[in-house]
């Protein structure tokens, strides 16, 4: 049987089902002829359900691999469906591209797809004794057993900081230090190993889970192409634009609603009306969250942890 990529996502196999993309859908109702970047295509679920309903993609993935994927979906649906190979911090300059000076709205479904984690030789899985690589871009320049190899215990720490407390975080450190002195640190396997000297079992995760998505999104940067992403996502909307973002992690939700809160355009008071002059502000004039149903959490259990927000582009004349 052939691969065939559909709004369910699905390449041979319910395990690639796009997250929250009933909310995504109610909540953000694409339209026919709208602008959409989608800046996280993977297995191209969500890039196919906005298709499906009548919007133009530009679609974006780190992942050389994501291209191929892409070249299944553009066999049905043609010039529909843009591809462009790069980090979604760079979507204005994708977008400029191709001629879009504004888009009706951007999707970032934030961490890693299925594909990547289920394979071996990619290392973002410890279900294997894998190579410590752990980058969506394999053609990038530092690898998880680099940074594993090059940092020191500050440096670490704050690594491990976005997983862990901080005097946790410092434990964890130490003993990727002493596996590393010891020649012990070549291997997921061996990176458990050193975790697990350090982290209690017993936990409700394997005490590994947390530390290894901390190492890749200090290997890929995830966080700083986050910050530059929705700022420049802002830029691009048009009016009546919506921003969504699906996270999995809780200093990516954090961030993502810290920035829609700082952009949320209030209704200003009538003393001040009168200061604003004729300069048209700009920013959200309504956000939401949206969590996965329990349904979607027993059918997908990669969608426990994720969180959708969702901002709408406007302006005060809108409020």
């Amino acid at each position: 049987m052939g691969n065939s990529i559909s709004a369910e996502g699905a390449m041979d196999g319910p395990q690639h089902e796009p997250v929250l993309l009933r909310e995504l859908l109610e909540a953000a109702a694409p339209r026919e002829g709208e602008r959409w970047i989608d800046g996280t295509f993977g297995f191209g679920g969500h890039a196919a359900a906005l298709l499906e309903r009548g919007a133009r993609v530009l679609a974006m993935d780190r992942d050389p691999e994501a291209e191929q994927r892409a070249a299944l979906l553009q066999e049905a649906w043609g010039e529909q469906l843009c591809f462009v190979q790069g980090n979604f911090a760079e979507m204005e300059l994708a977008a400029s591209g191709i001629g879009w000076g504004a888009v009706d709205g951007v999707l970032l479904d934030l961490g890693i797809s299925s594909g990547q984690l289920d394979d071996p030789s990619r290392g973002f899985s410890f279900r294997w004794d894998a190579p410590l690589d752990m980058r969506m871009n394999p053609t990038g320049p530092v690898t998880a057993g680099d940074l594993l190899q090059e940092l020191g215990e500050e440096d670490l720490a704050k690594l491990f900081a976005l997983v862990a407390r901080p005097g946790e975080s410092r434990r964890l450190a130490r003993a990727v230090l002493r596996a590393r002195e010891r020649g012990r640190l070549q291997t997921t396997r061996d990176f458990v190993a050193a975790i697990g000297a350090a982290r209690p079992s017993g936990r409700r995760i394997h005490p590994a889970t947390r530390p290894f998505m901390a190492l890749r999104m200090a290997v890929n940067d995830e966080l700083g192409s986050l910050e530059k992403a929705l700022p420049a996502s802002l830029r691009l909307l048009s009016s009546g634009g919506r921003l969504a973002v699906i996270s999995f992690h809780s200093e990516e939700d954090r961030r993502v609603k810290q920035f829609l809160r700082e952009h949320l355009l209030r209704r200003p008071a009538a003393a001040s009306r009168a200061e604003e002059g004729s300069q048209l502000e700009e920013g959200f004039v309504r956000r939401a969250r949206f969590l996965p149903s329990n349904e979607e959490r027993l059918r997908n259990p990669r969608s426990r942890s994720a969180r959708l927000r969702v901002g709408w582009k406007g302006t005060r004349e809108d409020l």
